[in-house]
């Protein structure tokens, strides 16, 4: 039984089927473009306040189940305290900015990404 060799790395800097016909250095040079400067900026525009917001209401959660504990067990309904209620909130937080971040990448990031997707795909033509 003959073993399959793998297929010939392609020659440095030249055009790869992994990469959609497109070669090493028109990948690095899209770094630079500036469509792709705009979908990082967007990206991070999102990200970053939001990540920061998150990181901050966790930790105040964090912090008050372990500095406010009187604070935290004061019953809100029933059973259910304060703390309790902070925590569910959490899940809810995570799915709101989920729900918000796909609303945001449809609306600023798709189109985006679809410009620079198609400048690299006419590159790759091109060649």
């Amino acid at each position: 039984m003959a073993t399959k060799q793998p297929p010939e790395p392609p020659a440095e800097g030249a055009a790869s089927p992994a990469n959609g016909g497109l070669s090493e250095a028109d990948i690095v040079a899209m770094h630079s473009d500036p469509r792709f400067l705009l979908l990082k900026q967007r990206l991070y525009r999102f990200i970053f306040p939001m990540s920061l917001a998150f990181m901050v209401w966790y930790l105040l959660y964090v912090l008050m189940s372990a500095f406010a504990r009187d604070l935290m067990s004061t019953p809100v309904l029933g059973q259910f305290n304060l703390a309790l209620v902070f925590g569910v909130l959490q899940f809810v937080t995570t799915f709101g900015i989920a729900i918000l971040y796909s609303s945001y990448s449809r609306k600023n990031l798709d189109p985006a990404a679809a410009d620079v997707r198609k400048a690299l795909e006419e590159k790759a033509a091109d060649e």
